[in-house]
């Protein structure tokens, strides 16, 4: 907090002190000048008394005076013209800023904390203290006081004059003539029997010292001994001076008390040539008193009175004008000046002329000017009081001091003495008059001060007792007598305010309380604080005196500091500010009053921060106006501490763009450059014109900057940092390789190139990595060494490591650029900033090479080695978000880096910013992303433009593993902008030719897919592996050829109703006309049989791969040496099939290939490839496969390797009108691929085709045999054809895809092996496979598709049914079983499981089969006895592994009841439900009816059948009554350990039945 460097006591002291006129003859003022000062400048360091003295007052009582100072004044000078007076006041205040500046502290600030704010503030303000301390010399004298006017005159004869004691006497009554004849002129005297002091000086080297003495001598026998003194002076030779130049200087005490030179660098000169003409360009809503510049500055004034009453009335010194007054006029007080810049003091006047004239001393005047020019030379040459020592300085306080003591002092004594007695004999006489008058006729006078529109004019004569008794109160008031001076001042008050004299009574109450409060802890009273503010008012009010008023405050604003009072102490200077608003120096000091207000505000308890800030922005203001840009510029960067990031955007705003301004102004354009930065902010509150403003003004200021460096550089720098658009680095994406390109037709035929890496990837490098690792490795789980390929790298990737990219291809780089602002920005000629280091073989050390630097020829050479792209133009609209892509392509090995982004930053006009929309801007962005733009696309490109940069730092993830990083902020490696730049190497590409958008569910469709290498080195070892294998195939061998098309007619399809419809597909010139049969053709992608059409083909090939793991690379079967060498093509087919599942599908695609000789550590390559495909449902199949049981129709043994295989199929498709749909379903071929089992068609005539209408669905049925004999690395393929053409199942694409199913459901059926009933124990797989069926069926099947334009289109497909267990339903795409219900949670003792080691039920209880044969029907005659049938039954073992088995007849009669409650199968008691006819009597017997069969014979048989064996046994059964029985009675167990008592009951519910009749004898 600011304090002044005087108490306010020593304030009061040193501006109410004992004034001493000074009258020197022009030799003594000669002596004087050889110390470069003047008499009055010469003893002014010692006008303080350093030890106490006595005064006795008018009652003759003895006070103590400490620190008496005396000023004194050169009676020759002029008084000041009001523009040298504001003159003075503004240098005095510019300059006590530059003297603080160039302090050993710089103008110390000190921090204070105030709650949340930490301020930096003053420690003290000289500016202020110079402004009040020449504003108080410089006051205007009043006759209401007489505290300004001199109490003796020194007058100063040198002793080598030739008659000294007249030269007194000369001197004496000039001043005697200045006193009587021109009372008003300066100095003014306290009364007319003045002090007269006289001063013979003597030059010690050259004088004589006998003649001063005699001299000295007869002065005090003239004038007397007390008011004598012989002052010796210049003790020191001129050689010692020269001496004294060499060495160090020695103390100067008297450049405190001389006025400081005039600032040589004016505060208002405008910066390259920027004038007020500009200024116009500047926004208007936040300009704040900027004004002109004078164009009629003057530097000299002219020596005739007339040009200077001109300059005094000019315009230029009105408050309006933007340069002070201190460009007008040099210093009126300047030690040294010319005869061309004469000082103002010495400019002839009227009544300077006149003085002359009456004192005749106009001839000496003209010799003080010359002596004056002729020392211009020593007084720049030498310091002051070079010629004085030690001794004469003690002289010259010694002379002081008895001047005080013995002369002044004793005056005063007899001054007061002679003021009392006056005032007591003539203040009687007074009173009693007047009270008189007033008594009849004045009546009783108001107390206070009365409206200003009352005349308060009252003339008191120079003798008048009132005047006397303030001229006695001064006079004790300047000895420090303040209690009696109070006393005076009191009684003086009463009668200025009866007298309504309102001058003389302010005068009065002011000091009256400024005595009260001189006297200190002495005094009984309290300070009359309304003493001083109604002195304040009455000389604002009612005497219309704003100086006076000024002067009260600023001596009771230190009086209410000293007593802590701050807040009223601001008030006074608040109200200060606005009474003397009007005149014409009210900037300047309405500026200072704000700022000691603010720091009022800040000194306070508790401080008031936001009030000193905003008194401080006030006062900044007020500073700006006054031209005292630098005080201006200080008092807004004090305030923007207390707004600074507190949200206050609107008022920091204001604030940053003053600072910018004035700093701009001030030629610190640094500073301007960073306040006008902070305007460019997200959190910007300004309106979209303001924020425009502010952007042009950044601009401007900025470029102005740059070309200032570039003037004082002489060599090329780096480009400088620009603060928009702001760069979100964490978001830089680095993309190596090419771009993905769009589809393009070529010849009418759709050509879509492989989509690669693209910037948007993002969140999917697992899938892609394991890809990679499958088709390093071929195998699923890579080594641990393996490191995935990466082409995109972002913040969501592992950058640990260096990208890795290759000589000649692109490096494409994202920046995402982001305007905070609501104004449009626009960015032209962006590129990349990067350093790249060559690698070079051998021990030649590598130079970095840059392409940040402004040369041309160096940016050409970097643009060889990295050939960088440029994007034109980018238009950023208001609070837009928008991310572009920069390339840079590599032509040497190295190590590269990104390290920024250079542009030029600009703006547009309003008028181009209003009709841009917002398409405009995204079609403008689109193509200046692909760094072309159309010819006819409007430029955005301002005039005013900077050329700069922006880094790109990229911060790495934070680490949070060990304690260290958990407890700070460490963050890991980031290296994706430092690539690593290798040799060339192959470039794959790949182009599908037709690639379709949609496909039917299980659709097959042939492709052409070309191989190329773009690349300079050959490659070869080409895979492919997929995220889904049975999207796609090669082929293989001879197979791998492109299908041709083929023409067939079709037939609408007829009436569903229709029981058999026949096949709609006849040959070519067997259409019926009436049918309107229409012509297609369709591409022949399958492989058609030659040769006559065989229904139940089979035929047994290899095969060929393993179906037990899904193949997930392929390799690519290039011809030749299969060798890609560079720029060869390679176009070979592909086949692809729709998934089984309807909807949107993706399906990853990564092509794997090596170089031929790899040049760099990098061994393989990859090129990712993701098609998104859109399957439409077609056709569904269920199928169910059930063995055949006894049947007394059948040949013996034949039913037990076979089985039924129900099929349901359903087209899903929906007729859509003007959409594209199924219009019907043909069921080409059925083929089963099965290492045992064959299928064949049970219907007689199978070539007259199968539709399927929408929506319909057809039952097939099919059976399957089993082949014993088959080996397990043959397949057997069966064909049941419904078509004309036969198509072969045994090669591409059907094997291919039917490979792939498989694999598939083997994969399927392995992951969910775990929720399965069947035990995977690998001891009871020769039991499970007594269920087994292992086979596949596959649905060959043609759609005939209705387009868009109605016209017809044949696709072509494949479904797949894998059929593994008999009684099971399974479909052509895969189920997923979600349980119907979440069971309730339950908690379990943690125990130890037990394993189950036997098999399941239905693994055990159907291990073998058996069937009955025997008769259906027999005639007997029951009378005659029981009948007896013959029946065989047949015994299949269908595990692989040898069991025994029991045949058990004696538990007949609860056979039936006990397989019927055992069994579940719903199909299965339907079946045993028979209706059959009983007699009466056996409807009332109380057995069931499987007790009327009776077995004969043994009721035990035991048999033991090997691994696939069947055996026979011959029973009898036996019956008593005619009717119809189940014979299937019988309770078959089966063994198949060691153990006999472990036997299950097999399962048959199917019955066998015979009809017994009664024959008729």
């Amino acid at each position: 907090m600011a304090q002044c460097k005087q108490t306010a006591e020593e304030f009061v002291q040193s501006t109410f002190s004992p004034h001493v006129a000074v009258l020197c003859s022009p030799d003594a003022e000669l002596l004087c000048q050889k110390n470069n000062l003047s008499f009055q400048q010469l003893i002014q360091p010692f006008c303080r008394l350093s030890s106490e003295v006595h005064i006795r007052d008018a009652n003759n009582v003895s006070h103590s005076i400490h620190g008496l100072r005396i000023k004194a004044c050169d009676m020759s000078s002029q008084p000041l013209q009001q523009a040298a007076i504001r003159k003075i006041l503004s240098d005095a205040v510019v300059n006590a800023q530059q003297q603080q500046q160039q302090s050993l502290d710089g103008g110390r600030t000190n921090v204070h904390s105030f709650g949340n704010y930490d301020l930096h503030l003053n420690a003290s303000t000289p500016w202020f203290e110079a402004w009040r301390d020449n504003f108080l010399e410089t006051m205007p004298l009043s006759d209401h006081e007489y505290l300004n006017t001199c109490l003796a005159c020194l007058f100063v004869v040198s002793s080598g004059q030739s008659d000294p004691l007249s030269v007194f006497t000369a001197l004496g009554n000039q001043q005697l003539t200045q006193q009587q004849q021109f009372p008003n002129k300066t100095p003014r005297w306290f009364c007319q029997g003045i002090l007269h002091y006289y001063v013979l000086l003597h030059d010690v080297l050259d004088g004589e010292q006998a003649r001063a003495e005699a001299v000295y001598q007869s002065m005090k026998s003239t004038f007397g001994g007390q008011i004598c003194h012989l002052l010796q002076i210049n003790s020191r030779s001129p050689s010692t001076m020269e001496t004294l130049k060499t060495g160090p200087s020695p103390p100067d005490p008297w450049s405190q008390f001389l006025p400081k030179p005039s600032s040589d660098t004016q505060e208002g000169v405008d910066y390259d040539g920027v004038g007020a003409q500009d200024d116009v360009s500047f926004p208007g809503e936040l300009s704040e008193g900027t004004n002109e510049v004078n164009p009629a500055m003057l530097t000299s004034v002219d020596s005739s009175s007339e040009l200077f009453e001109e300059q005094m009335q000019s315009p230029s010194d009105s408050s309006d004008s933007g340069v002070p007054q201190d460009d007008l006029f040099d210093h009126p007080l300047m030690p040294s000046q010319t005869v061309k810049s004469t000082s103002v003091s010495e400019l002839p006047s009227l009544d300077n002329d006149l003085t002359a004239a009456a004192n005749g001393y106009t001839e000496t005047g003209g010799q003080s000017k010359q002596m004056q020019v002729s020392m211009t030379t020593d007084r720049k040459t030498y310091g002051h009081g070079c010629c004085l020592t030690a001794s004469d300085q003690d002289r010259l306080r010694i002379f002081m001091h008895e001047f005080v003591v013995r002369a002044m002092i004793p005056w005063a004594e007899r001054q007061m003495k002679l003021l009392s007695d006056q005032l007591t004999s003539r203040k009687g006489i007074h009173r009693s008059i007047f009270s008189a008058t007033r008594k009849w006729f004045g009546g009783n006078k108001p107390t206070g001060p009365i409206p200003a529109s009352q005349n308060t004019t009252v003339v008191y004569t120079k003798d008048a007792p009132e005047l006397q008794l303030r001229r006695l109160g001064d006079l004790a008031f300047l000895f420090q007598m303040y209690e009696f001076s109070y006393n005076t001042y009191h009684a003086a008050k009463k009668d200025f305010n009866n007298d309504h004299a309102w001058l003389h009574f302010a005068g009065a109450l002011e000091m009256a309380s400024i005595a009260v409060f001189m006297q200190g802890g002495s005094s009984q009273r309290a300070y009359p604080h309304h003493y001083m503010e109604t002195a304040i008012s009455t000389y604002l009010t009612s005497c219309r005196n704003p100086p006076y008023a000024m002067r009260a405050t600023l001596i009771s604003s230190e009086i209410l500091k000293r007593r802590n009072q701050y807040s009223d102490a601001a008030m006074q200077f608040l109200k200060m500010i606005t009474e003397v608003s009007q005149s014409q120096d009210a900037d300047l000091s309405s500026a200072l009053f704000l700022e000691q207000a603010a720091h009022c505000f800040i000194c306070m308890a508790p401080p008031m921060v936001r009030k000193y800030s905003f008194h401080m922005i006030l006062a900044g203001h007020r500073f700006n106006k006054a031209g005292q840009r630098k005080h201006a510029l200080r008092s807004y960067s004090q305030a923007l501490q207390v707004y600074k990031s507190k949200h206050w955007s609107i008022a920091e705003d204001h604030i940053h763009f003053t600072i910018g301004r004035q700093s701009f102004n001030l030629k610190q354009l640094e500073n301007a450059t960073s306040a006008f930065k902070h305007l460019l902010t997200g959190e910007s509150k300004q309106p979209t014109a303001q924020q425009g403003a502010f952007l042009r003004e950044y601009l401007f200021v900025y470029k102005q900057l740059l070309s200032q460096e570039a003037g004082e550089s002489s060599s090329y720098g780096r480009l400088p940092e620009l603060p928009l658009p702001n760069i979100k680095t964490n978001e830089t994406k680095v993309l190596l390789g090419q771009p993905t390109k769009l589809p393009e037709s070529s010849g009418g035929s759709k050509r879509t190139p492989a989509t690669g890496v693209t910037l948007d990837d993002q969140g999917q490098e697992a899938r892609w990595a394991k890809l990679e690792a499958t088709a390093v490795t071929r195998k699923s789980n890579p080594p641990s060494s393996f490191r995935p390929t990466l082409q995109c790298f972002s913040n969501k990737t592992d950058n640990k490591y260096n990208p890795l990219t290759f000589v000649g291809e692109m490096v494409s780089v994202q920046v995402v650029l982001e305007n905070p602002l609501q104004v449009m920005l626009v960015l032209s000629d962006i590129t990349l900033l990067w350093t790249f280091l060559p690698s070079i073989t051998g021990g030649d050390q590598a130079q970095l090479i840059s392409n940040e630097v402004t040369s041309s020829v160096k940016n050409h050479l970097a643009d060889e080695i990295i050939q960088t792209a440029v994007i034109k133009e980018v238009v950023l609209t208001g609070n837009q978000i928008q991310p572009i892509v920069l390339s840079l392509v590599p032509r040497q090995a190295g190590e590269l880096r990104v390290v920024g982004l250079a542009y030029n930053l600009g703006t547009s006009s309003l008028a181009q910013n209003a009709p841009l929309t917002s398409a405009a801007v995204a079609a403008d962005s689109a193509s200046t992303s692909k760094g072309s733009a159309a010819s006819s696309k409007p430029s955005y490109i301002s005039t005013v433009c900077v050329r700069g940069k922006q880094r790109l730092e990229v911060q790495g993830p934070r680490l949070n593993v060990s304690k260290e990083e958990k407890t700070g902020k460490v963050y890991g490696p980031d290296r994706r902008l430092d690539l690593a730049v290798q040799e060339e190497m192959p470039i794959l590409n790949v182009t599908f030719c037709e690639f379709p958008e949609a496909l039917l569910c299980g659709e097959v469709h042939c492709i052409e897919v070309e191989f190329s290498n773009a690349g300079t080195v050959p490659l070869r070892n080409v895979r492919v592996a997929a995220s889904n294998p049975n999207f796609f195939t090669f082929g293989s061998g001879p197979d791998a050829e492109l299908p041709k098309s083929g023409r067939l007619l079709y037939r609408p399809h007829r009436d569903p109703s229709e029981p058999n419809p026949e096949s709609a597909v006849t040959q070519k010139g067997d259409t019926d006309p009436a049918e309107q049969d229409i012509e297609l053709e369709y591409p022949y992608t399958y492989q058609v049989r030659p040769g006559e059409i065989k229904p139940n083909r089979v035929e047994c090939l290899d095969s060929g791969v393993s179906l037990n793991k899904t193949p997930e690379v392929t390799s690519v079967p290039f011809p030749g040496d299969g060798v890609l060498h560079p720029g060869q093509s390679v176009s070979l087919p592909v086949w692809l099939r729709g998934n089984d599942i309807g909807g949107v599908h993706e399906v990853d695609v990564l092509f794997y290939y090596e170089p031929v000789a790899p040049r760099t550590p990098v061994k393989h390559r990859v090129l990712r490839h993701r098609a998104v495909v859109n399957t439409v449902e077609s056709l569904s199949v269920r199928a169910l496969a059930t063995r055949q049981t006894g049947s007394v129709l059948r040949s013996a043994g034949q039913e037990l390797n076979t089985c039924y295989i129900f099929c349901e199929l359903e087209n899903l498709s929906q007729v859509q009108v003007q959409r594209p749909h199924i219009q019907e379903l043909q069921i080409s071929q059925v083929s089963c691929a099965s290492d045992s089992w064959t299928v064949a068609s049970l219907s007689t005539n199978t070539l007259k085709g199968i539709r399927i209408g929408s929506r319909e669905t057809l039952q097939l049925m099919l059976k399957g045999t089993q082949k014993p004999n088959a080996k397990g690395d043959k397949l057997l393929y069966s064909e049941v054809p419904f078509d004309m053409e036969q198509i072969d199942s045994t090669r591409t694409p059907c094997r291919d895809f039917y490979q792939c199913s498989v694999a598939a459901d083997r994969s399927r059926e392995t992951s969910s092996q775990g929720l399965s009933d069947v035990s995977n124990k690998a001891e009871y797989r020769d039991l499970e496979a007594a269920l087994d069926v292992d086979l596949t069926l596959i649905f060959l099947w043609k759609a005939f598709v209705v387009q868009e334009n109605g016209q017809m289109k044949i696709l072509v497909g494949q479904h797949h049914v894998h059929l593994h267990t008999v009684n099971t339903y399974v479909t052509s795409y895969p189920l997923v079983m979600a349980p119907s219900h979440h069971p309730p949670l339950k908690f379990y003792k943690d125990t130890e499981a037990e394993m189950d080691e036997s098999p399941s039920a239905d693994v055990t209880t159907r291990l073998v089969s058996y069937s009955y044969q025997h008769k259906a029907s027999a005639l007997h005659s029951f009378d005659n006895g029981m009948c007896v049938v013959e029946v065989s039954l047949s015994l299949q073992n269908h595990a692989k592994r040898p069991v025994q088995v029991l045949v058990d007849s004696s538990k007949s009669s609860d056979r039936l009841n006990s397989t019927s409650s055992q069994d579940s199968n719903p199909a299965s008691s339907a079946s045993t439900t028979v209706i059959t006819p009983s007699p009466p009597s056996a409807l009332n017997s109380p057995f069931p009816l499987s007790s009327c069969v009776r077995w004969v014979g043994h009721t035990h048989a035991k048999v033991t059948l090997n691994e696939g064996e069947s055996a026979k046994l011959n029973l009898r059964a036996g019956f008593l009554r005619p009717g119809t029985y189940n014979v299937n009675t019988l309770a078959v167990f089966v063994t198949f350990t060691d153990d006999q008592s472990q036997m299950i009951l097999q399962r048959q519910p199917t019955p066998s039945i015979i009809t017994l009749l009664p024959q008729v004898s």
